[in-house]
């Protein structure tokens, strides 16, 4: 975790850009979940999609407000340090999608 390397050098707290950090990794794991889920039902796909981000929001809004009241010093190193986390992995998302099965790409055009 590079975040906790540079908290770590700045003085800051260790443990809060680990929380930072281990929520970005939770993010992603709702997030693939979610699009499995998705995948294989056509007809609650959106719903799904929708229902999953406000899920994976809830979550790392619920987390980020959990560390502030308990620990406010440390609310922006675990605010920081998701953002980066969550910066790298817009960046890095484009690069992991993979297109849909040949027998459903066939399913859509048919349609």
């Amino acid at each position: 975790m590079a975040a906790a390397v540079v908290a770590a050098v700045l003085g800051q707290p260790v443990w809060a850009a680990l929380v930072g950090g281990g929520l970005m990794l939770l993010y992603w794991g709702l997030e693939v979940l979610t699009w499995r889920r998705a995948r294989d039902r056509e007809g609650l796909a959106l719903g799904l999609a929708v229902g999953g981000m406000g899920v994976r929001l809830a979550v790392v809004l619920g987390v980020l407000i959990l560390v502030g009241v308990l620990a406010r010093p440390a609310f922006a190193t675990a605010a920081l340090s998701f953002l980066a986390g969550f910066t790298a992995y817009l960046g890095l998302r484009p690069l992991t999608y993979t297109p849909p099965a040949p027998a459903a790409r066939k399913r859509a055009e048919a349609r």
